[in-house]
């Protein structure tokens, strides 16, 4: 990166045009703008101040700039070129990748698929973080994903005739929840809850994997002699 030094009423970005740098705001204002249509004046949407950044939509997409950039008070921007910031995003998405299939093949339930497939159920799961008491699955909604616990902890909770039941706590990285409803093909049985802290989990659509790896149903029945808390449901 290198620093340059911007002048009020200086153009920065002009919307419409080529994206050729990535910057982050050392010091100074910077005043965004959209025209949202050529007879209408631009309208500020944003003003950009130290420690924030501007111009990636670009150069993460290959489109023309979104917006103007205009320097409302004199100050510095870090400037990264477009190959630079294209090439940080590659290093860190293989970077996820790589955790990702060592978290996988650690998994029992997982433990049938080979590296190819490892990798490829690494390239459809999806990040999701819920906050303490916020609900990821819920009782009788229709399954089409089995989570997987990757940090923090959750609860499992059945509604019925007793009331609400507490029926486990999932606090290991690895664990998941959600495959019943997908084996037996019925409504989600429980509702897992986020608890403590929050918790992170990993979200693997069933038609993905279905499609890209054979059907990860047929792998949850091999191996729930694995989990036997699971027998009553499956039964």
């Amino acid at each position: 990166m290198f620093m340059q030094v911007v002048e009020v009423g200086e153009v920065v970005i002009t919307q419409g045009g080529d994206g050729d740098y990535f910057y982050i705001v050392d010091s100074g204002t910077y005043d965004i703008y959209v025209q949202r249509a050529a007879d209408l004046p631009p309208e500020r949407v944003m003003v950009a101040t130290a420690g924030m950044s501007f111009g990636e939509l670009a150069l993460m997409y290959n489109v023309p700039r979104a917006a103007s950039v205009v320097c409302a008070e004199r100050g510095g921007l870090w400037c990264l070129e477009r190959e630079c910031f294209q090439m940080m995003l590659v290093t860190a998405e293989n970077t996820k990748h790589r955790e990702y299939e060592g978290f996988l093949a650690q998994i029992p339930v997982l433990s049938a698929l080979n590296r190819f497939e490892i990798a490829r159920v690494s390239d459809l799961l999806s990040t999701e973080l819920f906050d303490d008491g916020e609900d990821i699955i819920t009782q009788g909604e229709e399954g089409d994903a089995v989570y997987f616990l990757y940090e923090g902890e959750c609860r499992a909770y059945m509604a019925g005739e007793h009331g609400i039941l507490e029926v486990r706590h999932y606090t290991v990285q690895g664990e998941y929840f959600g495959e019943i409803a997908l084996i037996n093909n019925e409504p989600r049985r429980a509702t897992v809850r986020a608890c403590g802290e929050g918790c992170v989990v990993l979200k693997l659509m069933k038609e993905d994997v279905d499609l890209s790896v054979g059907a990860i149903c047929d792998r949850l029945r091999e191996h729930i002699e694995l989990y036997p808390q699971y027998e009553a449901y499956t039964s």
